[in-house]
């Protein structure tokens, strides 16, 4: 068998960025013209939410069935349907929800899980039974979204449920016209958390030409080249800044992971799983 990977896209994704030709920083004196002075987009707080103690609980029983390929114990968890939600690398783009289930194994239902997990997950080349992949990238999943340290909280498309993720909301339409505006795709938004100053030259030795102030959403600028270690950003004022990536979280609204509710006993169910899907 071949071995499994997963490839989930992430809040707080750190950027990669490449550089070609060997140029070195100090072939980057100039501040490049950027585009036009344009007005930050703003980013909803986090409703986040201190999990209840008997959530807390059914969370780590489904993290131990996970863990350890319980399969009887993981749909014991699982809401007899399900809710998807699919959001787009493309902050433009709505996302989408759909149900599913109910379903007859809980191999069925891992199956269709992990086709919403981000990503890809590698499957047997020779066309043998893709359920035995399919139903590990989803055990995964799990593990991750429970494990991965995010402030759990709400999403407005799942009403009364409880997420492993707390949804960062802001306006679609400001978002499409600031990369109308800055001719860039909406998936070179970003927010950073703390302020931090944009350089005017890819150099730490360079003065502030900006300070960017966190839950905002500002414009990569793939079209100014930058040295290995930094990247280009559209600056409110015009023109363009230089962050090193290596030092500061350049992060993106994305949200993933699985969400929660009670079902008729009381008790609690994941009933929903969150993805950002290229």
């Amino acid at each position: 068998m071949l071995e499994r990977r997963t490839f989930p896209v992430r809040p707080g994704l750190r950027l990669l960025v490449g550089v070609t030709g060997g140029l070195a920083a100090a072939s980057f004196t100039m501040v490049a013209l950027g585009g036009e002075p344009y007005a930050p987009v703003p980013l909803a707080p986090k409703e986040a939410v201190l999990p209840p103690a008997d959530l807390v609980e059914a969370a780590a029983t489904l993290l131990q069935a996970s863990r350890s390929d319980d399969r009887p114990a993981i749909g014991a968890m699982l809401a007899p349907r399900l809710t998807l939600i699919d959001g787009a690398l493309e902050l433009g783009l709505p996302r989408r929800t759909e149900e599913i289930g109910p379903f007859e194994t809980i191999d069925l239902a891992l199956t269709a899980l992990a086709d919403n997990i981000g990503g890809i997950y590698e499957q047997p080349f020779d066309g043998s039974d893709v359920t035995p992949f399919a139903v590990a990238a989803e055990r995964d999943f799990i593990i991750a979204a429970i494990i991965d340290g995010q402030a759990w909280g709400r999403d407005p498309l799942l009403d009364g449920a409880i997420c492993t993720y707390a949804y960062r909301g802001f306006d679609r339409a400001a978002v499409i016209a600031l990369g109308e505006h800055l001719d860039i795709q909406t998936s070179s938004v970003f927010y950073v958390e703390a302020p931090v100053a944009a350089l005017v030259r890819p150099s730490h030795a360079a003065r502030a030409a900006s300070m960017l102030q966190a839950d905002l959403l500002y414009g990569l600028d793939y079209d100014t080249d930058a040295p290995g270690g930094w990247i280009a950003v559209h600056l409110p004022d015009g023109g363009s800044g230089f962050l090193n990536f290596e030092n500061v979280a350049i992060s993106k609204p994305y949200a993933s992971g699985i969400c929660f509710t009670r079902d008729a006993s009381g008790s609690w169910k994941m009933s929903a799983q969150t993805a950002t899907n290229l």
